[in-house]
């Protein structure tokens, strides 16, 4: 009863957020900066949001030692299953699906899997929060200047450089104690890396997947908002960081354009023409995202656990 409350609750939104489209622009009139955006940069967005999420298959894949070599495309398909119901989901409940997925599918331990997820979005967090304050910082506050602002970037991006120090420092404080609580905590430490090398490894292949995202994605924003690429590239993380967010709308529906809007409207002031390049950049992504989970959810069956 209460799920299909949810899915009611959640096709209420959709249908009151096409109403609004409808009402307030048309859909044909939303559509229309699609003219000025060549077919092959569309194409170039589908593949790079698909090397995004393959290289964040990889980053699961080789943080993961309890999962088999030689089984990333069952990674690769459990982060597209995660990331549409992310975006079917409420308030990120859709998350629920990636320590479920671990365990079900790898035998990971169910704590162990919610940690690995956790240390994953704070990395994901972490660049978007370097990206922003490296590109936005020096334009709303002259402050520190530019070289502090880029300074101020490097020291967030090699926060989680420090995780595997806190990690060590938690496990000695909680040695000793048999608690639930204690038990829990450690292990939910158990998905957080203990080698420098493996959150080199890590913040690398985030860097990677979300830089070729992100970087297409401004390209195909510039064109929809006639905006310079920079601040089409402020769009573009306002949007994704949206979805990193706790505060997530079914859809991202209303949020992930209030993301894009909230980081481009110092330097452009708020307009209809704005928020319909908002609007038509959240449906390619979310377009994307929910085609490759379908995909991913009728490709195969269930993977065998080894």
């Amino acid at each position: 009863m209460k799920r299909s409350l949810l899915y009611l609750a959640q096709l209420a939104v959709l249908l009151l957020f096409a109403w609004a489209i409808e009402h307030w622009w048309g859909f044909a009139r939303l559509l229309a900066p699609w003219s000025a955006v060549p077919l092959a940069l569309v194409l170039l967005v589908v593949l790079a949001q698909l090397a995004s999420y393959s290289l964040r298959a990889l980053r699961v894949y080789l943080a993961e030692p309890a999962i088999p070599r030689g089984r990333w495309l069952d990674c690769l398909r459990l982060i597209l299953l995660n990331n549409a119901l992310n975006l079917i989901l409420p308030a990120r409940t859709g998350e629920a699906s990636f320590p479920l997925l671990l365990q079900r599918w790898f035998g990971v331990d169910l704590a162990h899997g919610a940690g690995t997820l956790l240390w994953l979005r704070l990395l994901d967090l972490n660049v978007l929060a370097s990206l922003a304050a490296a590109t936005l910082g020096p334009r709303l506050w002259a402050a520190p200047g530019t070289g502090g602002w880029y300074a101020t970037a490097l020291l967030i991006a090699g926060l989680p450089l420090l995780a595997p120090a806190v990690q060590r420092g938690m496990a000695r404080l909680l040695a000793g104690r048999e608690n639930g609580g204690a038990r829990l905590l450690r292990r939910l430490l158990g998905g957080v890396p203990q080698r420098s090398a493996q959150v080199g490894l890590d913040l690398l292949l985030s860097w990677s997947a979300w830089s070729i995202k992100l970087a297409a994605l401004a390209a195909v924003f510039a064109l929809l908002a006639s905006l310079p690429a920079a601040q089409a590239l402020l769009g573009a993380i306002g949007g994704d960081l949206s979805t990193v967010l706790p505060i997530h709308t079914p859809g991202g529906f209303g949020t992930y354009e209030a993301g894009v809007i909230a980081l481009v409207s110092p330097f452009a002031a708020p307009s209809p023409a704005l928020l319909a390049a908002a609007v038509n950049l959240h449906l390619l992504v979310l377009g994307v995202a929910l085609a490759a989970g379908a995909l991913a959810w009728l490709g195969s069956r269930d993977p065998v656990r080894q």
